[in-house]
């Protein structure tokens, strides 16, 4: 009842949705029974501004603010209302699978700071303090201040230049290489080269455990409204969720040429973790056409360098990085220097794995990480055959694939955040003769080599060993969306292992910034197995 995508979530507008309203006061303890009614699909739920523990009674679980759920699946997963900072508002809860959050799998978290009649307050036993005080602020006042000036802009893309526009699969679908309607956020001071002929990447900002975030956001679309939702960061939900949900007043988008300012806290106890980041004028469909990101939160007190030059780019925006912890700082004993990436996975095919017949073997529409895709039909018709399908297709030129790739040397510690940027389906993520434990920070994990991920799910992938594994081993390795049809269609790339030495990229070394080491050594507490 009004064509407005910025306003879909609003009450004023609408009224509450006919989805169950969800209530409770700031500091109440919630559980969210998610139960999978046997329907023929996967689903994937997303939280708001709160986060949960994987395991729910083991204090070492990572914590989470979204996970996916399978056919006759369970899970008990608790939080406190108005997150560890206690902010009240409307909070939005949804599927994070395309289409089914467009078809209405969203709701809302009412978060209360006064008693209201119809709602009776959690016995005294469960809550002796009553409803706690709102903070003035989501951060602390002594919490270190990171600022970003990041604009929106319209940026058409190729996922492929060397490519054609689309690539015919089966049944008449095609794989669509292009994104003529694409959109992108990006920082302002590269906003002029990436509107240009280099080609972007998904915005990756990177801030560490107990940092102040500021957003300095400015629309420069053409038409569209403008907003930044990061869901799994701390924020107060009537000033910086990026949405218009429920009661909360004001307008939290931006039209364009206009800016506003979003204030996010990387609260200490949700752990080193990340957060996807859409634009919320268009929800519907501004992160189907690119406009999506990350921030990546890092131990305390860390820079960041890149890889091949050395230089400082911890206030600019780069998918991979080397994050060199400050080990002067107590709660770092134990952690030491790693390099950090991001992958972004986007697909857009409802079909495959569906029951339709003709039964479709392959992926059609948009399907890419970063923003690219290397198709094995594409890579046919350049000369590969199937069976060296990951191999150069022209021996005496040989060429990467456009995909990311990650570069280290042998036993260099590695994290890779897998971000389901916008996905219709499930995915399978796998780094070829490597494993990480399933659970980062618990020590005696079960350790795997593929793990699933959903659309608007984040997974933080702590390589077991390092680079190269246990064995340091040199050589190219293949990441990939291991669902065959996916990897098909381009999802794809590499993890090349370089000797120790190797002057390609720099040595995870401890000379330079944040080497000092602690002078107190107390037990380390939440330090990545996957370190150790």
């Amino acid at each position: 009842n009004n064509p407005d995508t910025s306003k879909l979530f609003s009450s004023a507008i609408h009224g509450d949705p006919g989805t169950p309203l969800l209530r409770a006061y700031t500091g109440d303890t919630m559980v969210f029974r998610l139960l999978h009614q046997l329907m023929n699909e996967s689903h994937v739920w997303t939280i708001a501004g709160h986060t949960f523990l994987t395991e729910r009674y083991a204090a070492d679980a990572n914590r989470k603010n979204s996970i996916h759920v399978g056919i006759a699946e369970r899970y008990d997963l608790v939080t406190k209302a108005g997150g560890f900072q206690g902010m009240p508002g409307d909070y939005i809860h949804f599927n994070g699978r395309t289409s089914h959050f467009a078809e209405g799998g969203w709701g809302i978290i009412r978060v209360l700071d006064k008693e209201v009649a119809d709602l009776k307050p959690l016995p005294k036993g469960t809550n002796p303090l009553g409803i706690p005080a709102t903070p003035n602020s989501v951060c602390p006042s002594d919490a270190p201040v990171k600022s970003f000036n990041v604009v929106a802009l319209d940026r058409p893309m190729k996922l492929n230049p060397k490519a054609p526009d689309a690539i015919e699969v089966d049944f008449e679908r095609k794989i669509e290489m292009t994104m003529p309607e694409g959109k992108i956020f990006a920082l302002e001071e590269e906003a002029a080269t990436v509107a240009g002929n280099v080609m972007p990447n998904p915005l990756t900002l990177r801030a560490n455990l107990g940092d102040c975030i500021k957003v300095n956001l400015k629309n420069k679309m053409k038409a569209s409204r403008a907003s930044f939702f990061a869901p799994g960061l701390a924020f107060d939900p009537k000033d910086s969720q990026g949405l218009n949900v429920g009661n909360n007043a004001g307008d939290q988008t931006v039209a364009p040429g206009e800016s506003r300012t979003y204030t996010y806290y990387a609260h200490p106890l949700n752990k080193e973790t990340t957060s996807l980041v859409w634009d919320g004028g268009n929800i519907v469909l501004n992160p189907r056409n690119g406009l999506y990101g990350a921030i990546v939160i890092g131990p305390k007190g860390s820079q960041y360098r890149d890889p091949v030059t050395g230089a400082d780019v911890s206030q600019k925006n780069v998918w991979r990085a080397d994050v060199i912890v400050d080990a002067s700082l107590p709660e770092n004993v134990g952690k030491r220097n790693y390099r950090d990436v991001a992958l972004f996975f986007q697909d857009e095919d409802n079909i495959i794995g569906t029951a339709f017949m003709p039964y479709v073997q392959n992926v059609a529409g948009l399907t890419s990480v970063n923003y690219r895709a290397e198709p094995y039909k594409f890579r046919e018709e350049q000369g590969c055959s199937l069976g060296k399908i990951f191999q150069p297709c022209a021996v005496d030129k040989p060429e990467d694939p456009v995909t990311p790739l990650i570069e280290a040397h042998a036993g260099d510690a590695i994290r890779i955040h897998v971000i389901g940027a916008n996905s219709e389906q499930n995915g399978m993520f796998s780094v070829e003769g490597h494993e990480w434990p399933i659970e980062p920070y618990m020590p005696g994990a079960d350790m795997i080599s593929v793990v699933e991920y959903a659309g608007s799910e984040t997974l933080d992938v702590f390589i077991r060993g390092g680079a190269g594994g246990p064995y340091r081993q040199v050589g190219d390795f293949v990441w990939s969306n291991a669902r065959l049809p996916y990897t098909q269609s381009g999802q794809w790339g590499y993890l090349r292992v370089l000797p120790t030495g190797d002057a390609r990229i720099q040595p995870l070394s401890a000379s330079g910034a944040g080497a000092r080491q602690a002078e107190v050594q107390p037990e380390p507490q939440a330090i990545p197995t996957a370190m150790k």
